[in-house]
């Protein structure tokens, strides 16, 4: 199955596993680096590499950063030279929760697909909603229309 390493600033990650852990039970495969002001970039690349090594079944491990061009999204970017790891930027609660769910049976460029949609999708403006009842009849939880290919894919 694939893993995942969640590299962020500080200890972000860490609380977004543990938010996660809060609403679906223990997870496994998934950890986080935290990328502080008191560690080099030589020793977080080191914390990073044993972290994927951690968590790697084999299968690919994904690579969530808190965002684009920031220090752990370049750490983080330095690894796709391995056949087996994904990057994804932005990572927010609804992307750690897709991970999660839906990664049985979904190799790595399936579910890195499914993961960054779900972050996409769950970024709303709340007062361009245009009524509520509409949005969640529509979504049921986040207000998005979901199409037909995301229902097949997601």
């Amino acid at each position: 199955m694939v893993a995942a390493v969640i590299v962020t600033h500080s200890f972000v990650g860490r609380e977004l596993i543990a938010t996660a852990e809060y609403l679906l039970g223990k997870m496994v495969d998934i950890v986080a680096v935290s990328i502080t002001d008191s560690i080099s970039a030589f020793e977080a690349r080191g914390m990073i590499l044993e972290a994927i090594k951690k968590v790697d079944e084999g299968d690919g491990v994904l690579i969530l950063t808190d965002f684009f061009g920031g220090s752990p999204s370049n750490l983080a970017l330095s690894f796709l030279n391995q056949e087996r790891i994904e990057v994804i930027t932005g990572v927010n609660l609804p992307m750690v929760l897709t991970f999660w769910n839906y990664r049985n049976g979904r190799d790595l460029v399936e579910l890195a697909a499914c993961v960054k949609l779900s972050g996409r999708r769950n970024v709303l403006v709340a007062k361009s909603l245009k009524m509520a009842e509409t949005v969640f009849r529509r979504n049921g939880r986040n207000g998005n229309p979901v199409s037909e290919e995301m229902k097949k894919e997601c």
